[in-house]
């Protein structure tokens, strides 16, 4: 996605960052940019020894990040070695992390095989679709099994708590803060969205073991190669919460019936139910307010932002309106 918050690199600066990576030996022979993020800027190289290697790069303006955002390339290189470790998870090996005291920061990981499931997804078969996203499922747990003693987004130690309705409601003042900030309009007060969450103070307090959510497994994020899982990717905004907030059981995913089989979850309680209805809230809040932060170019996209908000805000405002 186009916006005015990405890096772009020259090939000699390209150059230099794989040299202090890899050696001076090691050359640069073909730069492929990667423009799919929608956050950081990417680059696929390849190198005089015949291997290829991802380049990460951040931001280079805090002033086109939200709160929540803050320290996230950190974060991924820190979670992409913790999965790692575990054995049963595919991401991609980090080889290098620097971080400048100017706030640049880059970091170069393995090449994974495969493509992304959103770039292959409808041409895929029924039963092909429901393999991979059973996998999906199976991986996800497998994440979500890892615990920590404290809630809160993981670059964020210092907001981190130890029970989870303080948390998410102090994420979810975050971002009405930075809605604040730049005037964006929503479709209800700060007072109207903080009553919501109280009416569901119950839910939010059912959680009471941290643990860690990749939060960002969309479609893009997930490489496969001949019906099977190839690797997960970022993760930088990671966090130590409710495994509900995983994408694929956000109502933006659809049908997730072959990701529950996998996942191990056949229903849902009534508490769940409006835990889930918070976490469509909150992702629908970031999407359409990172609309201005990033100044997106896509009129298409913001619109739709916009609209999605709307109606979880519909949705969760009639939800009680009932209670």
């Amino acid at each position: 996605m186009e916006n005015m918050i990405k890096r772009q690199l020259s090939r000699d600066e390209l150059a230099v960052l794989t040299a202090r990576a890899f050696g001076e030996q090691v050359e640069i022979t073909e730069v492929h940019e990667l423009k799919d993020g929608w956050f950081n800027s990417a680059y696929d190289l390849t190198l005089n020894d015949g291997s290829r290697a991802v380049l990460k790069v951040a931001p280079h303006a805090e002033a086109g990040m939200m709160r929540y955002e803050r320290n996230v390339m950190k974060t991924e290189v820190e979670v992409l070695r913790l999965l790692k470790e575990t054995g049963n998870i595919p991401v991609p090996e980090v080889y290098y992390y620097e971080a400048e005291e100017g706030g640049n920061e880059c970091f170069l990981m393995e090449y994974l095989p495969g493509t992304p499931y959103n770039k292959i997804k409808e041409q895929l078969l029924p039963e092909e679709r429901g393999q991979i996203e059973e996998e999906l499922g199976r991986l996800s747990r497998y994440i979500n099994e890892i615990q920590s003693d404290r809630f809160g987004y993981y670059a964020l130690e210092e907001q981190q708590g130890s029970d989870w309705l303080t948390v998410f409601s102090d994420m979810v003042s975050g971002l009405l803060a930075d809605a604040k900030d730049k005037e964006i309009e929503l479709p209800a007060n700060e007072e109207q969205i903080k009553s919501a969450i109280a009416l569901r103070k119950s839910s939010l307090e059912e959680v009471t073991v941290p643990r860690l959510v990749h939060w960002d497994l969309w479609d893009g994020n997930v490489f496969v190669d001949s019906g099977r899982i190839t690797g997960i990717i970022d993760c930088e905004r990671a966090l130590w919460g409710d495994p509900l907030m995983e994408y694929y059981f956000r109502t933006l995913a659809g049908d997730h019936s072959a990701f529950l089989k996998g996942y191990g979850k056949e229903a849902f309680t009534n508490l769940e139910k409006e835990r889930l209805e918070l976490y469509d809230l909150y992702l629908a809040l970031i999407l359409h307010i990172e609309c201005t932060y990033r100044q997106y170019s896509d009129e298409n996209h913001r619109r739709w932002a916009s609209e999605h908000l709307q109606q979880c805000w519909e949705s969760i405002a009639g939800t009680s309106s009932e209670k």
